[in-house]
């Protein structure tokens, strides 16, 4: 079953984007990052939608929700994605899900995590950016141009059609303005929830350390490597899957 659902307030909309088997107890929402849409997310979405409803969302002014000519803070974000869990999960009488993010999206559920402890059930974080000595525009951009070259075509080119088509140049640089001065690192300490962070092995964008300095600021954080490089969840979509599925586990919810 597929279905489209809205969450909207003053001006900011979170599309989401469901599929589901017919009958489901649980669910699990996608976070995607900075310039791209809910799009990263289908071969993600292929390995889990036996399981439970997947809600790949598009983040205000990102994918197939409206464009916006102000700009939307990291906080904000995780405001709205937030009020769609509540609107279209909770309401609906499922547990808090699980709520996963990548790259600039793993800043938005962590920020997510630390202020709306009710709407998320563990937190998994997959390729988060950006770490101490790395904030500056020309940091970021370098390891980008590297991790691009291992990625494969479909990811790159899906990648520049949502960020210089559908979010549009003027908004994207701007997103990019908050991805770089955000510390998830101040920010994690404050989830009550268990927390996954996740990196692709040869992810150039999100190195061990780091990744092992954010799994020990959340009080109930642990780290996992899997294939790939910075989009890992397409690399290795069941590889992230199962992390999806032990989260449920630990939940107390048996996986068919």
């Amino acid at each position: 079953m597929h279905r489209v659902n809205r969450s909207s307030d003053g001006g900011s909309t979170v599309v989401g984007h469901v599929r589901a088997p017919l009958d489901s107890d649980r669910a699990v929402v996608l976070v995607h990052g900075v310039g791209s849409s809910s799009r990263a997310y289908q071969k993600l979405a292929d390995h889990l939608v036996e399981h439970g409803e997947v809600h790949a969302v598009d983040l205000p002014g990102y994918g197939a929700s409206p464009h916006l000519t102000r700009d939307v803070t990291i906080p904000e974000h995780a405001a709205a994605v937030a009020r769609y869990v509540r609107e279209h999960v909770l309401d609906a009488g499922l547990p808090a899900p699980v709520v996963v993010g990548h790259s600039m999206g793993a800043q938005v559920v962590g920020q997510l995590l630390a202020d709306h402890p009710d709407v998320a059930s563990t937190g998994v974080l997959i390729g988060p950016t950006a770490e101490p000595g790395t904030r500056s525009l020309g940091s970021q951009a370098a390891r980008l141009a590297v991790d691009a070259v291992g990625e494969s075509p479909r990811t790159i080119g899906v990648l520049l059609v949502d960020a210089l088509v559908r979010c549009r140049t003027p908004y994207y640089l701007g997103q990019l303005r908050h991805v770089i001065e955000y510390r998830l690192e101040d920010v994690l300490p404050r989830s009550t929830v268990p927390v996954v962070v996740v990196r692709g092995r040869r992810d150039p964008v999100a190195p061990p350390d780091w990744i092992e300095l954010l799994a020990a600021r959340a009080p109930f954080g642990r780290h996992r490597t899997v294939r790939g490089r910075h989009h890992s969840m397409d690399t290795d979509p069941g590889g992230v899957a199962e992390i999806v599925l032990e989260a449920w586990r630990s939940a107390g919810r048996g996986i068919e």
